[in-house]
């Protein structure tokens, strides 16, 4: 009986950088850095991945940067 929803660009924005932080990627800005937060090129074996095996960002929030597609509402 509850109803979800797909965040809109501005609030999956704000999760994705940890509250609003100026950070490139979903929990740092640092590329070498980038393989702990998110499932990309050089360790994702083209596939997809289990939710929250890579560290998440500054709000707790995983898989905020690759994996798949970010779907938002608008």
């Amino acid at each position: 009986g509850k109803k979800y929803r797909l965040p809109t660009e501005a609030e999956w924005e704000y999760a994705a950088r940890s509250g609003g932080k100026e950070e490139k990627f979903a929990g740092t800005s640092k590329d070498e850095e980038l393989v702990e937060y998110a499932w990309i090129d050089k360790n994702s074996q083209e596939k997809t991945s289990e939710v929250g095996a890579r560290r998440p960002n500054g709000l707790g929030i995983h898989d905020l940067s690759g994996n798949v597609w970010e779907w938002v509402q608008d």
